[in-house]
Protein backbone atom coordinates (compact mmCIF):
# COMPACT_ATOMS: atom_id res chain seq x y z
CA UNK A 1 0.00 0.00 0.00
CA UNK A 2 2.63 2.46 0.52
CA UNK A 3 4.75 1.79 -2.41
CA UNK A 4 1.38 2.28 -3.89
CA UNK A 5 0.94 5.89 -2.66
CA UNK A 6 4.61 6.37 -3.43
CA UNK A 7 4.07 5.48 -7.16
CA UNK A 8 0.95 7.65 -6.94
CA UNK A 9 3.23 11.00 -5.62
CA UNK A 10 5.86 10.51 -8.15
CA UNK A 11 3.08 10.40 -10.95
CA UNK A 12 1.60 13.70 -9.45
CA UNK A 13 5.06 15.50 -8.65
CA UNK A 14 5.61 16.81 -12.09
CA UNK A 15 2.13 17.92 -13.17
CA UNK A 16 1.90 19.75 -10.01
CA UNK A 17 5.38 21.62 -10.40
CA UNK A 18 4.36 22.39 -14.11
CA UNK A 19 1.21 23.82 -12.99
CA UNK A 20 3.20 25.87 -9.62
CA UNK A 21 5.01 27.26 -13.10
CA UNK A 22 2.09 28.40 -15.19
CA UNK A 23 1.94 31.98 -14.93
CA UNK A 24 -1.67 32.89 -15.55
CA UNK A 25 -3.40 36.39 -15.92
CA UNK A 26 -6.90 37.47 -16.29
CA UNK A 27 -8.74 40.14 -18.58
CA UNK A 28 -11.97 41.07 -18.49
CA UNK A 29 -12.72 41.51 -22.54
CA UNK A 30 -16.36 43.26 -21.57
CA UNK A 31 -14.90 45.90 -20.01
CA UNK A 32 -11.72 46.13 -22.77
CA UNK A 33 -14.51 45.97 -25.48
CA UNK A 34 -16.66 48.75 -23.83
CA UNK A 35 -13.47 50.80 -23.24
CA UNK A 36 -12.25 50.24 -26.67
CA UNK A 37 -12.76 54.02 -28.36
CA UNK A 38 -13.39 52.06 -31.46
CA UNK A 39 -16.51 50.49 -30.07
CA UNK A 40 -18.11 53.84 -29.35
CA UNK A 41 -17.23 55.11 -32.76
CA UNK A 42 -19.31 51.72 -33.99
CA UNK A 43 -22.14 52.65 -31.43
CA UNK A 44 -21.92 56.14 -32.78
CA UNK A 45 -22.24 55.33 -36.32
CA UNK A 46 -24.58 52.91 -36.00
CA UNK A 47 -26.70 54.93 -34.38
CA UNK A 48 -26.73 57.84 -37.21
CA UNK A 49 -27.42 54.57 -39.42
CA UNK A 50 -30.55 53.72 -37.34
CA UNK A 51 -31.87 57.32 -36.95
CA UNK A 52 -31.26 58.08 -40.81
CA UNK A 53 -33.13 54.39 -41.84
CA UNK A 54 -35.83 55.28 -39.14
CA UNK A 55 -36.87 59.05 -40.87
CA UNK A 56 -36.70 57.35 -43.68
CA UNK A 57 -38.96 54.64 -42.88
CA UNK A 58 -41.07 57.39 -41.48
CA UNK A 59 -41.09 58.78 -45.13
CA UNK A 60 -42.55 55.92 -46.49
CA UNK A 61 -45.06 55.18 -43.50
CA UNK A 62 -46.38 59.09 -44.76
CA UNK A 63 -46.72 58.49 -48.13
CA UNK A 64 -48.60 55.47 -47.22
CA UNK A 65 -51.42 56.80 -45.18
CA UNK A 66 -51.72 60.02 -47.69
CA UNK A 67 -52.00 57.33 -50.48
CA UNK A 68 -54.79 55.68 -47.80
CA UNK A 69 -56.73 58.66 -47.48
CA UNK A 70 -56.87 59.39 -51.72
CA UNK A 71 -58.45 55.86 -51.66
CA UNK A 72 -61.13 56.37 -49.18
CA UNK A 73 -61.72 59.48 -51.04
CA UNK A 74 -61.49 58.14 -54.31
CA UNK A 75 -64.05 54.86 -52.82
CA UNK A 76 -66.52 57.72 -51.38
CA UNK A 77 -66.44 59.57 -54.57
CA UNK A 78 -66.82 56.03 -56.36
CA UNK A 79 -70.42 55.57 -54.30
CA UNK A 80 -71.75 59.08 -54.31
CA UNK A 81 -75.43 59.11 -55.84
CA UNK A 82 -75.19 62.81 -56.78
CA UNK A 83 -72.38 62.34 -59.27
CA UNK A 84 -73.28 60.80 -62.52
CA UNK A 85 -72.64 56.95 -63.43
CA UNK A 86 -69.89 57.87 -66.10
CA UNK A 87 -68.25 59.82 -63.18
CA UNK A 88 -68.36 57.33 -60.84
CA UNK A 89 -66.90 54.73 -62.71
CA UNK A 90 -64.11 57.52 -63.57
CA UNK A 91 -63.37 57.38 -59.61
CA UNK A 92 -63.84 54.01 -59.20
CA UNK A 93 -61.33 53.24 -62.06
CA UNK A 94 -59.36 56.05 -60.23
CA UNK A 95 -59.17 54.17 -56.95
CA UNK A 96 -58.14 50.84 -58.24
CA UNK A 97 -54.93 52.40 -59.52
CA UNK A 98 -54.43 53.91 -56.17
CA UNK A 99 -55.28 50.71 -54.14
CA UNK A 100 -52.58 49.23 -56.45
CA UNK A 101 -50.18 52.14 -55.50
CA UNK A 102 -51.20 51.47 -52.08
CA UNK A 103 -50.23 48.06 -51.69
CA UNK A 104 -47.48 48.46 -53.52
CA UNK A 105 -46.32 51.33 -51.22
CA UNK A 106 -46.84 48.47 -48.19
CA UNK A 107 -44.63 46.00 -49.64
CA UNK A 108 -41.85 48.51 -50.49
CA UNK A 109 -42.27 49.41 -46.76
CA UNK A 110 -42.29 45.80 -45.09
CA UNK A 111 -39.16 45.21 -47.80
CA UNK A 112 -37.60 48.13 -46.29
CA UNK A 113 -37.79 47.21 -42.96
CA UNK A 114 -36.45 43.91 -43.48
CA UNK A 115 -33.72 45.09 -45.88
CA UNK A 116 -32.07 48.01 -43.30
CA UNK A 117 -32.26 45.73 -40.35
CA UNK A 118 -30.78 43.03 -41.62
CA UNK A 119 -28.08 45.19 -42.98
CA UNK A 120 -27.49 46.71 -39.72
CA UNK A 121 -27.67 43.60 -37.88
CA UNK A 122 -24.77 42.28 -40.50
CA UNK A 123 -22.86 45.40 -39.98
CA UNK A 124 -22.73 45.28 -35.99
CA UNK A 125 -22.18 41.41 -36.01
CA UNK A 126 -18.91 42.24 -38.83
CA UNK A 127 -17.72 45.53 -36.85
CA UNK A 128 -17.98 43.54 -33.31
CA UNK A 129 -15.95 40.86 -34.63
CA UNK A 130 -13.34 43.16 -35.80
CA UNK A 131 -12.87 45.39 -32.53
CA UNK A 132 -12.73 41.98 -30.78
CA UNK A 133 -9.76 40.73 -32.97
CA UNK A 134 -8.02 43.98 -32.49
CA UNK A 135 -8.57 43.25 -28.64
CA UNK A 136 -6.91 39.82 -29.12
CA UNK A 137 -4.23 40.73 -30.99
CA UNK A 138 -3.30 43.13 -28.21
CA UNK A 139 -3.83 40.80 -25.31
CA UNK A 140 -1.57 38.28 -27.61
CA UNK A 141 1.18 40.62 -28.01
CA UNK A 142 0.54 42.60 -24.31
CA UNK A 143 0.70 38.94 -22.58
CA UNK A 144 3.88 36.92 -24.48
CA UNK A 145 6.50 39.59 -23.25
CA UNK A 146 4.64 39.42 -19.69
CA UNK A 147 5.73 35.81 -19.69
CA UNK A 148 2.17 34.95 -19.53
CA UNK A 149 1.60 31.36 -20.48
CA UNK A 150 -2.31 32.00 -20.68
CA UNK A 151 -5.29 35.04 -20.24
CA UNK A 152 -8.24 33.80 -19.21
CA UNK A 153 -11.11 35.97 -19.65
CA UNK A 154 -12.94 36.44 -16.45
CA UNK A 155 -16.34 37.91 -18.33
CA UNK A 156 -16.81 35.07 -20.01
CA UNK A 157 -19.71 32.41 -20.06
CA UNK A 158 -20.76 29.16 -21.32
CA UNK A 159 -22.41 29.29 -24.61
CA UNK A 160 -24.58 26.70 -23.84
CA UNK A 161 -25.61 27.48 -20.19
CA UNK A 162 -25.21 30.71 -19.48
CA UNK A 163 -22.84 30.12 -16.80
CA UNK A 164 -20.03 31.90 -16.05
CA UNK A 165 -16.89 30.26 -17.16
CA UNK A 166 -14.64 30.86 -13.88
CA UNK A 167 -17.10 30.00 -10.84
CA UNK A 168 -14.16 31.27 -8.46
CA UNK A 169 -10.93 32.88 -8.43
CA UNK A 170 -8.89 34.33 -5.46
CA UNK A 171 -8.23 37.84 -6.59
CA UNK A 172 -4.46 36.65 -6.73
CA UNK A 173 -4.17 36.28 -10.39
CA UNK A 174 -2.79 39.39 -12.15
CA UNK A 175 -5.73 41.50 -14.30
CA UNK A 176 -4.33 42.73 -17.56
CA UNK A 177 -7.55 44.57 -18.27
CA UNK A 178 -6.86 48.18 -17.81
CA UNK A 179 -3.20 47.75 -19.39
CA UNK A 180 -5.08 46.76 -22.38
CA UNK A 181 -7.76 49.33 -22.53
CA UNK A 182 -4.69 51.94 -22.03
CA UNK A 183 -2.54 50.18 -25.05
CA UNK A 184 -5.99 49.99 -27.10
CA UNK A 185 -6.45 53.51 -26.99
CA UNK A 186 -3.09 54.80 -27.03
CA UNK A 187 -3.77 55.55 -30.70
CA UNK A 188 -7.21 57.59 -30.30
CA UNK A 189 -8.11 60.51 -32.16
CA UNK A 190 -7.88 63.49 -29.26
CA UNK A 191 -11.39 64.08 -29.60
CA UNK A 192 -12.14 60.54 -28.58
CA UNK A 193 -9.53 60.30 -25.70
CA UNK A 194 -10.63 63.83 -24.53
CA UNK A 195 -14.53 62.20 -24.65
CA UNK A 196 -13.46 58.90 -23.29
CA UNK A 197 -16.66 57.62 -20.81
CA UNK A 198 -18.34 54.76 -19.57
CA UNK A 199 -19.92 53.08 -22.88
CA UNK A 200 -23.29 51.42 -22.41
CA UNK A 201 -22.95 47.41 -22.02
CA UNK A 202 -22.47 45.66 -24.95
CA UNK A 203 -22.42 41.44 -25.99
CA UNK A 204 -19.85 40.40 -27.85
Amino acid sequence: MKKLSFLALLFFVPVSLATADLKVATVDLSKAFDGYYKTKEIQTHLKEKQDEAQKELQDKVADYQRIGDEVQKLDQQAHDQTLSAEARQEKQKARDQRGADLQAAQRQIEEFRTERSNELKDELIRRRKEVVDEITKVINDYSGPQGFDMVIDKSSASAASGVPIILFSSGKLPDITDAIVKQLNASAPATAAAGAAPAAPATH
